[in-house]
């Protein structure tokens, strides 16, 4: 989990702002699906299942990412939160991409840690990258960026309340049988707040899958966290683990979809945090004209 996951032990209270997650998520998908009218499926279903696994492809790609994160704290709780991951390729050059991607976290449940039921409900924070990459695919893909933490979370509870701000960088490669890379970014808020604690984390995401017959793959792709913050037994959160997934259309509109299942092994000591994560990500892909 990252800043936007993130499970606070404090006690959290159900408040009447909360209930403008609902018109905000509206707004986030209205945004978002726009500029996807103007879009064409033309790849063949081989082509989009290396568009869809590759976090630079010159392609529309909007996940959905419903999560649920079970086993929490001593009353064994489960938190969820749906996410919105928008990527938008931009041609800045012949031969160079600008790739905005948003993780934009429409909808958190985070329980109450110290009790046996109540939570809090709203959206979370949203961090945004900003990547630079070749435009012409090549047998190593890479891009590096700014990334940017907005607290945009509706409770204190949802989210770290600061802004942040730090590098990002990606690399992949896509040999026939599936692809294999990662993501690294870490990002860390100005001057600590007298509100608030600083943020210092650092997000690493093994990115890995082997195809099957029939558009059909197993994948891999958990995020571990470091938070820097935290004293030396509570850095690190690491789940293991995966799924299948698979590349299909309905209708004419090209769909992406996993299920993973992690068994976070690593987690902090001092910290409620889950034992484990189940993540069903369905992606919408949109080639573009031209």
């Amino acid at each position: 989990m990252g800043c936007s996951r993130a499970i606070s032990a404090e006690s959290p209270h159900l408040k009447t702002r909360d209930r403008t997650a609902v018109i905000r998520f509206a707004l986030i998908l209205c945004v978002f699906w726009v500029p996807l009218t103007l879009c064409a499926q033309e790849p063949s279903p081989k082509d989009l299942q290396k568009m869809a696994r590759n976090p630079f492809a010159d392609i529309i790609k909007v996940p959905f990412s419903p999560d649920i994160y079970f086993d929490a704290g001593p009353y064994h709780r489960t938190a969820a939160d749906l996410q919105v991951q928008p990527f938008f390729p931009f041609r800045i050059s012949q031969g160079w991409l600008f790739i905005p991607r948003i993780v934009a976290t429409a909808i958190n449940y985070v329980p109450d840690l110290t009790q046996a039921s109540g939570g809090t409900v709203g959206t979370g924070d949203m961090v945004s990258t900003f990547f630079f990459t070749p435009a012409h695919v090549r047998r190593i893909i890479w891009g590096f960026g700014p990334a940017l933490l907005i607290p945009t979370a509706t409770n204190s509870q949802l989210g770290a309340g600061r802004w942040g701000l730090g590098p990002s960088f990606a690399v992949l490669s896509q040999p026939e049988w599936g692809s294999v890379g990662v993501l690294v970014q870490n990002i860390l808020s100005p001057s600590a707040s007298t509100k608030r604690g600083p943020v210092n984390q650092m997000q690493i995401q093994p990115m890995f899958s082997y195809n099957l017959p029939h558009e059909w793959y197993l994948t891999t792709n958990p995020t571990i966290s470091g938070d820097w913050t935290q004293h030396a037994g509570d850095h690190w959160l690491v789940p293991i683990g995966g799924g299948p997934g698979r590349t299909f259309k309905v209708g004419r509109q090209p769909v992406d979809a996993n299920l993973t299942l992690y068994r976070n092994v690593v987690r902090p000591v001092s910290q409620f945090s889950p034992k484990w994560q189940l993540t069903l990500q369905v992606t919408l892909l949109f080639a573009k004209h031209g």
